[in-house]
């Protein structure tokens, strides 16, 4: 009985998540875009508002996808 539950505790998870949490890759680097100062919310906000805001055409539009941006992405 003993090797049974050896065999069993090497493939269970552990009981509590790592200090981080679970997490996929995805949602780590989502939550890396959203917090402010991190390398990849710098490279979303310098291609949002180079890319994506003058591509709208209409200024009201543009503007409130800027202002939205601006407060997703914590600039």
């Amino acid at each position: 009985m003993q090797t049974v539950s050896d065999f069993a505790g090497r493939f269970a998870l552990p009981s509590a998540p790592p200090p981080g949490g679970w997490r996929s890759s995805t949602m780590r680097m989502l939550g890396a875009v959203v917090t402010p100062g991190t390398s990849a919310n710098v490279a979303t906000s310098l291609a949002v508002t180079t890319v994506v805001i003058p591509a709208i055409p209409n200024r009201a539009l543009a503007a409130a996808a800027g202002f939205a941006a601006g407060s997703v992405l914590g600039g």
